[in-house]
């Protein structure tokens, strides 16, 4: 039985490659051989004055997880930018083991200040999964989340030697380093 039609959700090159695990110029390429299709909007703010968009799901064949309504949702909220939605596609990608593609939706926020994706993208780099291992950038993102306060990160700094001052959990009472 075929699944009945999606209301088309249109989203960005940037972002189809990113869920490809590609380029964008790699999708412009694809748009152009007519190996996928997208549709050009108009634009005046740009160079060129127009732009794709891809139907989400006339690519869903080459997305390496399965779409849900919950990650649909999400895509679109961080196709428009939103710190969350991007860290929250990352993590599902990187829920089925998927890092290299998990990576740079995970470092996309990360660099727009989401605290909790900069402590991801240390644990990553720490490990090596998706990314090459680098303990100096895994320290770098990792004393940035810490700077921002976010406890955790701040624990591990402390763990590893680091003065770090009181860590708040709650916003009430620091815990003491031991």
């Amino acid at each position: 039985m075929d699944k009945p039609p999606h209301t088309p959700v249109f989203i960005s090159t940037q972002t189809t490659a990113l869920l490809m695990g590609k380029t964008a110029r790699t999708v412009q390429n694809w748009i152009e051989a007519g190996t996928i299709q997208g549709k050009s909007v108009d634009t005046t703010h740009l160079p060129g004055r127009r732009i794709w968009q891809i139907n989400l799901f006339d690519i869903e064949s080459y997305i390496c997880i399965p779409l849900n309504q919950e990650l649909v949702d999400w895509i679109q909220q961080a196709d428009t930018g939103d710190l969350k939605a991007l860290k929250l596609v990352g993590i599902a990608f990187s829920a089925e083991q998927h890092h290299a593609i998990a990576v740079p939706w995970i470092e996309a926020a990360a660099k727009k200040g989401e605290v909790d994706a900069m402590d991801l993208l240390s644990w990553y780099c720490l490990n090596g999964a998706g990314v090459t291992h680098d303990h100096s950038i895994a320290m770098q993102w990792m004393s940035k989340a810490a700077e921002r306060g976010l406890p955790t990160a701040k624990v591990k700094l402390q763990k590893l030697g680091f003065d770090v001052g009181p860590i708040h959990l709650s916003g009430d009472t620091p815990i003491s380093p031991t």
